[in-house]
């Protein structure tokens, strides 16, 4: 007799485990997915901003009147010929300028402002090769922008480029 109760008792408590298992897990894993999500976020979001080779030198708490601008401005609209698309039609982007901001604080300050003030044509050909690197499907004004201040961090060796703004960017 003893031994049925014991049987009874084991299995009643094997079956509430099964049941508290699988209540658990309904409760628990929407909520851990939730998480996972946010982690994830968060994780690719400081990936944005880390700086791989180590040349930040910490400054990206700046405000506007931090920052000077560059501008250079084309005597005539630039038109540029982008690659040639799914279409097989040659497409074009029109420039009017563009303007580079530079972080007044940072350490190579007067160094990158001299050569961005007498390297003008170089500066316009790194853009310039940003646009025509694009087709008139994958193009957009802040793909130019986001790609062009790369490579002119790149060439230059800083961070003190915070932006590129262009004036009058036009694609069709």
């Amino acid at each position: 007799m003893k031994k049925n109760i014991f049987s009874v008792i084991i299995t009643a408590l094997t079956v509430i485990n099964v049941v508290l298992t699988a209540i658990l897990f309904f409760v628990m894993v929407p909520t851990f997915t939730k998480t996972n999500n946010l982690l994830t976020a968060i994780a690719s979001a400081v990936n944005l901003d880390l700086d791989v080779d180590g040349t930040a030198s910490g400054d990206e708490n700046y405000s506007l009147k931090d920052l000077e601008n560059v501008a250079v401005t084309f005597d005539t609209q630039q038109t540029l010929n982008l690659k040639t698309g799914t279409d097989g039609n040659p497409h074009y982007a029109l420039l009017d300028g563009y303007s580079l901001s530079v972080y007044k604080e940072a350490d190579d300050y007067k160094d990158v402002s001299g050569i961005l003030t007498n390297n003008q044509a170089e500066i316009t050909d790194i853009i310039r090769a940003v646009i025509q690197n694009h087709t008139s499907e994958d193009i957009s004004e802040d793909l130019i922008q986001k790609e062009a201040l790369e490579e002119i961090q790149n060439r230059l060796d800083t961070k003190a480029v915070k932006k590129v703004m262009l004036t009058n960017f036009m694609y069709q």
